[in-house]
């Protein structure tokens, strides 16, 4: 294995499933580069490849020198080289780094793999283990795979933005970047996919994933109740197209959310808030009613809302089974008890930065979550 793919800080963690395994990450802005975070949180050797012109995550801001919040979150676990691949010997460098590597992941468009001769076909001729991943905006075919996408501008072509926001209101992006996310994600899936299919065959595979394909799979309910129903997707604002009571409510010194899924939820919801009646009545007996009558539930819930603070109604419900929270901003995870008994906030040890914890993968493996072996990096300046 060339020493560039070694961490330079923290050696291979054998208890981690993908010890061994070998990731060249040529991807830049948010959504590759967090599927490849995903695999080296796994335990994959990822080096980060980078162009001279560095990649766009690095001055997004708020940033802390070469190196943005953006960038701390979708590249820890990584390590860096930067390689101009326009260049006989930044090619002849991806190559060699190629002949050892067990994945590739990029997010070229069509035009400019050809250009590089980094196409699938290309490199899987002559390297026929080596796993491919590419992650781009609309995909790898049709009309609109020649264009470039950002996540709020797929959000608008997929619908999410057309369902989002209050009624009355204009369209709103997401307020997290779900397709880029998403879509890496779906990357990493498909790459431990491949890694268990060579397994098996010792072939490798092509994966690919976008922006755009993320967006209609998060869609699928609205297509799914257009095809039952003819009727135009809708925004719900907080509330759900599907469910009745559902969204914000007005206590006495604020709102808070309630998600009221079955009838035995909603039963037990009006027995707790002191209204009982409720159960029977002809307007909201069923789900299919109770959407259909939302305005008028949502003024009897709130009526009784009124006797008591947020705070106490989210512990009165919670403590009888009913889905509900209050609302509070990101930052209030860091005195979230339950974060600290999940574990979910991991350490971030870059003495360098203002940034100790971090959101850690959400998933444990025999109970333990995968750690920061190495910060983000800085960028490589030998290229």
């Amino acid at each position: 294995m060339p020493k560039e793919m070694m961490g330079a800080t923290s050696p291979t963690n054998p208890a981690l499933p993908l010890a061994g395994v070998t990731v060249l990450d040529s991807t830049s802005n948010i959504a590759g580069p967090f599927g490849g975070a995903i695999l080296a949180d796994l335990g994959a050797d990822v080096m980060k490849i980078e162009t001279p012109l560095t990649d766009a995550s690095r001055l997004m801001s708020p940033t802390e020198g070469d190196r943005s919040a953006y960038f701390h979150i979708v590249n820890r676990n990584k390590s860096s080289i930067t390689l101009d691949l326009k260049t006989e010997s930044g090619r002849a460098r991806l190559d060699d780094l190629l002949d050892s590597a067990d994945v590739f992941l990029t997010n070229f468009l069509p035009e400019r793999l050809a250009a590089l001769h980094l196409a699938p076909s290309d490199l899987l001729q002559t390297r026929p283990k080596l796993i491919f991943g590419n992650l781009s905006s609309y995909g790898s075919v049709g009309p609109a795979s020649k264009f470039p996408g950002y996540d709020a501008t797929v959000q608008a072509r997929t619908g999410i933005m057309h369902v989002t926001g209050e009624a009355s209101g204009d369209p709103v992006r997401v307020g997290v970047s779900v397709l880029d996310v998403g879509s890496g994600m779906w990357l990493a899936m498909g790459i431990l996919a491949a890694l268990y299919k060579r397994e098996q065959t010792g072939l490798g595979s092509v994966i690919e994933t976008s922006l755009y394909e993320t967006g209609v799979m998060w869609v699928s309910y609205h297509l799914s109740a257009f095809q039952v129903t003819g009727d135009a997707s809708i925004r719900s604002g907080s509330g759900h197209p599907a469910f009745a009571p559902y969204g914000l409510f007005q206590a006495r010194d604020g709102q808070i959310m309630i998600g009221v899924g079955n009838n035995q939820i909603f039963a037990r919801l009006c027995n707790v808030i002191g209204r009982s009646e409720l159960i029977e009545d002809p307007r909201f007996k069923e789900n299919v009613e109770r959407v259909r009558n939302n305005a008028a539930l949502k003024v009897e819930i709130e009526n009784a809302l009124k006797s008591r603070d947020g705070s106490a109604w989210v512990k009165l419900l919670g403590d009888n089974a009913i889905p509900s929270d209050q609302v509070v901003k990101p930052e209030s995870l860091f005195s979230d008890p339950q974060a600290g008994a999940v574990d979910i906030l991991i350490d971030y040890p870059d003495p360098e930065s203002k940034v100790s914890k971090i959101p850690g993968l959400p998933i444990k493996i025999d109970g333990v979550r995968p750690q920061v072996r190495k910060v983000a990096p800085h960028q490589d300046k030998s290229g």
